[in-house]
């Protein structure tokens, strides 16, 4: 049943006049037959005057009447319109919040762009990558790429979602996902990030081309030179003996490739989990000074360790620390000549910003970068440093940045050294498991530096 309280609140306006209208209408009708009938009962009007009078003012009322409806329908149309008008601007405003909303919630960079090209809504994301602050400018405004604009236009015309890429070219390439999709009368626009996934995957590329040009080569050289003795090589011991050595070169180089790739690949499935217990760090460094002491006597180069003489504790893996620093060593020794000094330095129980200042900002004019920087470092009571310096030919400051990368070489004067150009990546990930940092700086003509930064304890 309806409610007759409900009913009489949901009255229109024009509901309330044609009331008002039908009492005036019964009311003034009915005092005027009233008043004849009087005047016909006291003898003072004939009873046909007083019909035919009665019959009259009825005819007038129902006229008068019936033309104040008209009236009152001719009011309500527009009053009708102005509710509708009213009600469609609620719903777009309502419409109009919740894009707005929803693009301020989104982590990608994101805008809306309404049917005459303004920006209607744009999240923090999309205002810092397009440098715009207030809402409302033209999309062609603040957007230089000719694809984007496109893609938001055809949207609107074919109502049809656009999806593309695009590449940002900074400092460094950056790639985008795009999707321009119809929504409402305008567009909304969304640009994923996906430039981590891309060089993840050029670096797997590189990595399987580099790994398999580094096994292939002394592959073809060993069956060369297998063949050669089985040949022309087979009645000539001198000869023979001379090749043997050259294979056992390259099967050590083999060796020691395929060992330093089970290396890395086992340190990346651990990276996520810090290592427990404790190490002496100095010990490390004397023990692998003494291991590599022949190698640097045979180039000339005079290796010294600087601190340490106390045992430097750090939270750490032995077996993983000692990879870092013999590659360190090496790789000091590997650029050295005869005559150069590699220096190692040790040390202890300093803060994080002192520790980053002994390992990596030391020479005013040097290139200088943070290949490893783990943020559980900060948490850390103290901190260790070993350093390991050379005075070879240095490295320019664009190079910095790949240096850890798997098998990347500087340039070819470099690459004609010898190793595998695994060794800091196996650096760069022992010291991210071990929640530590490890600067570089280098100087064309002074040498490079490598510093590592350890905790402490927590």
């Amino acid at each position: 049943m309806t409610d007759p309280a409900s009913s009489r609140s949901a009255a229109t306006p024009a509901d309330t006049i044609k009331s008002g209208r039908a009492r005036d209408f019964l009311t003034i009708g009915g005092i005027s037959v009233g008043i004849l009938l009087v005047l016909a009962l006291t003898g003072q009007a004939n009873w046909l005057f007083a019909i035919l009078g009665a019959g009259v003012i009825v005819l007038v009322c129902v006229a008068w009447f019936f033309g104040t409806v008209e009236v009152v329908s001719d009011v309500e149309a527009p009053l009708q319109d102005n509710d509708l008008a009213a009600e469609t601007r609620r719903r777009a405003e309502t419409e109009r919040r919740f894009r707005v909303e929803l693009i301020e919630a989104l982590p990608e960079i994101a805008m809306y762009i309404d049917s005459q090209g303004r920006v209607e809504g744009a999240n923090p994301a999309a205002r810092k990558e397009f440098r715009f602050t207030a809402i409302g400018p033209q999309l062609t405004a603040i957007v230089r790429r000719p694809e984007l604009l496109a893609a938001v236009d055809t949207a609107r015309r074919t109502k049809q979602s656009q999806n593309f890429e695009i590449v940002q070219r900074d400092q460094t390439d950056r790639h985008f996902a795009c999707v321009a999709s119809p929504l409402g009368l305008g567009v909304l626009l969304t640009l994923h990030d996906f430039t981590d996934i891309k060089r993840m995957e050029m670096a797997r590329v590189d990595f399987l081309a580099n790994a398999s040009h580094e096994l292939r080569t002394p592959l073809t050289s060993l069956s060369g030179f297998i063949e050669t003795i089985r040949g022309p090589a087979r009645d000539d011991p001198e000869a023979r003996d001379r090749f043997l050595e050259i294979m056992q070169g390259q099967a050590d180089r083999m060796r020691r490739l395929i060992s330093d790739l089970l290396s890395l690949s086992r340190i990346e499935l651990v990276e996520h989990r810090p290592p427990e217990g404790s190490t002496d760090l100095a010990s490390i460094v004397t023990e692998v000074r003494e291991a590599v002491a022949p190698v640097a006597k045979a180039r000339g180069v005079d290796l010294r360790i600087k601190g340490g003489e106390a045992p430097v504790t750090v939270t750490g893996a032995r077996d993983e620390l000692t990879q870092v620093v013999q590659n360190l060593i090496d790789n000091a020794i590997k650029y050295s000549e005869s005559g150069d000094v590699v220096e190692i330095e040790l040390a202890s129980g300093v803060s994080a910003s002192e520790a980053s200042a002994l390992a990596g900002r030391r020479w005013q004019d040097a290139g200088r970068l943070s290949i490893a920087n783990a943020p559980a470092t900060v948490n850390a009571r103290s901190f260790a440093v070993i350093r390991v310096s050379d005075s070879g030919p240095g490295i320019e400051r664009k190079y910095l940045p790949r240096l850890s990368e798997r098998f990347y070489r500087v340039d070819q004067g470099r690459g004609l050294k010898p190793g595998t150009g695994l060794g800091l990546a196996i650096v760069k990930h022992v010291v991210q498991r071990h929640r530590g940092e490890f600067l570089v700086e280098s100087e064309p003509g002074r040498g490079s530096a490598f510093g590592v930064v350890l905790p402490q304890g927590a």
